[in-house]
């Protein structure tokens, strides 16, 4: 009896083990469904569904300039903006005339047509434009289009965020804190071109829809998308390039920590300290006694602190790194197709980006691709750490003194330091870390590390102040197809999108921890988010033209030049004279060719052919800040060279800023040119140049004049 119920007991006993197993099973297999792709895919009402939230967020947050759509703008069309919508006229207007739209002649124009492959020419918005600015207007294209791409650009991150795993519902509100982060829109009062950030997001998901599959598909949207990126923003194809990079490479190796410190590095380790001790010893001493130490007879002189601090960082990350030990593990295994999938990846990048590569190959073969000297101290700056952390300055309700202080670092301080991230983000992200022990991919969180250490540029800032210690930018500025990105506090752009899906997983996870508050959570969450991200009501910059202005596109004549003065030649790095972008802008208003002008990147063979003119080289030196002087050679030169300038120019127009225009470089400018008043308003004054042929046999061209 005892064995029939020892047996009956086992019996049971395999019957409950079976059952276990069962149900592990079925867990594992709807757990398996649940995170697979075809799970995370998003049906098309959910998709209609988001992009009707994404298009009324963009209404919403842009307001009132749905109200204004003809007639205001969002930027300054005296800064950058005024270029961005020159951008969609010129294009246009160059297809029209059936010419090549990736060089133009309408600005600097009495140099050959000029390269814009390099120019932020936002070539996708212009596509986008083309067909609108016949019927809506130039201002009210350039506004829908703006719009548009926020809605997109959130869109495409949503999509992101539910392939990285997120919920529908989360995943929306990582698509509204990129789309809306503080830095993107910072960069729509005057970077139009960087809010179109759509191709960005777009790179990640096909990273994560293909990883581990090897299609060609992928590589061939890879491809595709990178050449967007570059019609986007020329910068974006590099970040573009980046991401992909560290994607993969995050996944490719791993570093650990050595368990084990080999005994003869002890020795090796206190040289690093010592050497760390006496270097910041050195600058201490340097930073409060100045420049000049004597120690012995002696004297060790030096200006700053970048050579000293530079060599401290240095013992300082050798001594961590001996400290660590850490251990670099390589998971990638090297297969043939791959070699074939980044071929496949390339060449079609390659070859939708043809007029940009041949252009750019040319100006190599020139020895200046970019017209741009790369030095070791002088560098755009990047973003201050305390940036990072510093409440939405874009908000009308609390974010003022920190727009202001942001605005006293540089002129374009705002549209180009911002760099805060959203506060409510990074709240989830370490409540989700902390309270629910979330631990997201690896990957995520070393693409963020790594673009905000970009981010802060060459040399760290905080509060404000330089710590002269070098960041990784200081030596990858360097790299020649990297240097393009020339400012490096636009790699920001890229770290709010890596929290941007880190926010969106952190919310998942505490929905996933918490499962019966999850409504309430993310009810909390959203109005947090929203009221953070709200910048309405925006500040809103009337586009319309001077009268002045449309008297000249009253004008007949197709082929007269229009000079503007002050006059100038101007690229986002230098300058030569002052030239003015609200000019360029006024040229979609009367369509004349311009004698100077503003661009991206303005080489310096452009900058010295403008320069052998007299009469240009005259007008650009008294047109410079301060008190310029012009010499008796220069005069001369000018005056006797004015005539043939004339003919050569067929200037037919000369508009004085009358607030800007000094009153030496208007006399000359009267005298020399003959000009006669003809019209006065809203601050400017146009003239008429007189040519007096009967001169032209007697006046010759003078030499170039150096500079």
């Amino acid at each position: 009896m005892l064995r029939r119920t020892g047996r009956a007991i086992k019996r049971r006993n395999g019957a409950h083990a079976k059952m276990l197993r069962t149900c592990k099973e079925c867990y594992e297999s709807s757990a398996s469904i649940r995170d697979s792709p075809s799970h995370l895919n998003v049906s098309l009402p959910s998709h209609l569904a988001w992009l009707g939230l994404f298009s009324a967020l963009a209404l919403a947050f842009s307001w009132p300039l749905p109200l204004h759509l003809s007639t205001h703008l969002t930027g300054a069309p005296s800064g950058d903006t005024g270029v961005y919508v020159w951008n969609l006229w010129v294009f246009r207007h160059e297809l029209l005339q059936q010419h090549l739209p990736l060089q133009t002649g309408t600005v600097l124009s009495m140099a050959p047509p000029v390269d814009l492959t390099l120019h932020n020419y936002t070539l996708f918005m212009d596509l986008l434009a083309f067909p609108l600015i016949g019927r809506l207007g130039l201002i009210s294209a350039f506004n829908l289009v703006y719009l548009g791409m926020m809605a997109l650009t959130a869109w495409c991150t949503a999509c992101l965020a539910r392939a990285a795993g997120c919920r529908r519902w989360e995943a929306w509100l990582a698509g509204v804190a990129f789309a809306w982060s503080p830095v993107l829109m910072a960069r729509s009062t005057g970077h139009f071109s960087l809010v179109a950030a759509a191709p960005l997001p777009v790179l990640l998901l096909i990273l994560v829809k293909g990883e581990g599959k090897g299609r060609y598909r992928d590589a061939v949207a890879l491809g595709a998308t990178l050449a967007w990126a570059a019609f986007c923003d020329i910068y974006y194809v590099v970040y573009g390039a980046l991401l992909i990079g560290t994607y993969v490479l995050a996944h490719a190796a791993v570093v650990t920590r050595s368990s084990e410190t080999a005994a003869r590095l002890v020795f090796v380790r206190r040289v690093a300290e010592g050497l760390s001790i006496v270097t910041a010893t050195f600058v201490a001493v340097i930073a409060l006694q100045g420049g000049l130490i004597e120690f012995a007879g002696i004297r060790i002189s030096m200006r700053s602190l970048y050579t000293p601090m530079l060599l401290l960082t240095v013992l300082v990350l050798g001594r961590l790194l001996l400290a660590w030990a850490p251990r670099l593990e390589w998971r990638y295994r090297f297969a043939r197709s791959h070699t074939w999938l980044a071929a496949a990846a390339v060449g079609t990048a390659a070859v939708l980006l043809a007029p940009v590569l041949l252009a750019y190959g040319g100006r190599m073969v020139d020895g200046a691709p970019s017209g741009l000297q790369i030095y070791w101290r002088s560098s755009p700056p990047g973003v201050d750490l305390l940036a990072f952390v510093m409440p939405n300055p874009n908000s009308p309700l609390f974010g003022t003194p920190f727009k202001a202080w942001i605005e006293a670092q540089r002129v374009d301080g705002f549209a180009e330091l911002t760099g805060a991230l959203s506060l409510v983000g990074l709240g989830v992200i370490a409540t989700a870390w902390f309270a629910a022990g979330w631990r997201p991919r690896r990957r995520w969180l070393v693409m963020a590390v790594l673009f905000a250490a970009l981010a802060l540029g060459p040399f760290v800032h905080v509060a404000g102040v330089n710590t002269y210690i070098p960041g990784p930018w200081a030596v990858l500025r360097y790299v020649p197809v990297l240097g393009l990105a020339r400012s490096p506090s636009r790699f920001v752009v890229l770290v709010s999108l890596c929290t941007a899906v880190l926010f969106g997983l952190a919310l998942t996870s505490l929905g996933s921890r918490w499962p019966q508050r999850r409504r309430l959570v993310l009810a909390a969450v959203t109005a947090a988010l929203l009221f953070e991200l709200s910048p309405v009501p925006r500040t809103l910059h009337a586009g319309q033209a001077p009268a002045v202005f449309r008297r000249i596109a009253a004008d007949p004549r197709p082929d007269i030049r229009v000079v503007s003065l002050p006059f100038g030649l101007r690229d986002g790095t230098s300058s030569l004279g002052n030239f003015n972008p609200l000019t360029q802008y006024l040229q979609t208003v009367h369509g004349k060719m311009l004698i100077g002008g503003y661009l991206s990147r303005v080489t310096r063979e452009q900058k010295r052919f403008h320069l052998r003119f007299p009469v240009l080289h005259a007008l650009i030196t008294l047109s410079e800040r301060g008190e310029p002087v012009l010499t008796d050679v220069q005069r001369r030169r000018a005056m006797a060279s004015r005539d043939r300038f004339m003919i050569a120019s067929n200037l037919g127009y000369v508009v004085t800023d009358d607030a800007q225009t000094p009153p030496a470089l208007r006399a000359f400018a009267i005298e020399l040119l003959r000009l006669e008043p003809v019209a006065s308003a809203d601050g400017y004054t146009l003239y008429v140049p007189h040519v007096d042929r009967s001169s032209i046999d007697r006046a010759f061209m003078a030499p170039p004049i150096a500079r």
